[in-house]
């Protein structure tokens, strides 16, 4: 082998490691499951929507309150009276199936006659989640269904001329998960009721009794 031929070689053996130096080791993939995003999947409402009951001689639309005012601490007893005409059944005063959107529906109620009811049936909307994880080589994915944790509903009954809070009680958001929400005032007087929420449908009625008078006094 010549001089000349052996410097060819060396030249080439030389680009043949450089050019080895310069390829990056293939990467491990290394997978981490995780759980996926939620997915919020609102309930679907129903296709009709019952008309809303409202009788005007006991109740009438009113403009909401505007939020932050505290919560009371319960409402207080009423004192007890000499004679009450006894209940022989409930009418229904307002009914409506709502569905807040971060909106308040409010009215002013006028009780003649204790105990005012208030009902709401609540419809959270709920959210899907998929857990997937790995046991050795295989891939496990678990899908369950529950509450969306934004979904809430309040009631609100305040004194509609002085604007305080008679009682305050809803579902999330603070409150239980109870989805049956039962609001009973047993005073006489005007109120300045409201409902809000989100995220939630809500069957909402109130009641006022019907009643025959006693001729023997309550105690």
């Amino acid at each position: 082998m010549s001089l000349g031929n052996g410097k060819y070689l060396f030249i080439a053996f030389l680009l043949l490691v450089l050019a080895g130096g310069c390829t990056a080791p293939p990467q491990t993939m290394v997978e981490n499951p995780e759980s996926t995003p939620e997915l919020m999947q609102p309930t679907a409402p129903p296709t009709a929507t019952p008309a809303a009951v409202l009788d005007p001689s006991y109740v009438i639309p009113a403009t909401p309150y505007a939020t932050g005012t505290s919560r009371p601490q319960g409402e207080p007893t009423p004192a007890s009276a000499t004679a009450q005409p006894e209940t022989v059944g409930y009418k229904t005063i307002y009914s409506e199936t709502i569905h807040p959107q971060f909106t308040e529906t409010a009215m002013i109620v006028e009780v003649t006659q204790a105990p005012l009811i208030i009902t709401a049936t609540i419809t959270p909307e709920t959210v899907t989640r998929s857990v997937v994880s790995q046991y050795g080589s295989k891939d496990f994915s678990v899908v369950y269904t529950r509450p969306s944790d934004l979904a809430w509903f309040e009631c609100t009954v305040r004194n509609a001329g002085t604007g305080e809070i008679i009682v305050q009680d809803g579902y999330g958001r603070g409150y239980t998960q109870n989805t049956n929400l039962a609001i009973t005032i047993r005073r006489t007087g005007v109120y300045h009721i409201t409902f809000g929420g989100n995220f939630v449908r809500a069957e909402v009625r109130m009641q006022l009794p019907e009643t025959g008078i006693l001729t023997e006094p309550i105690n």
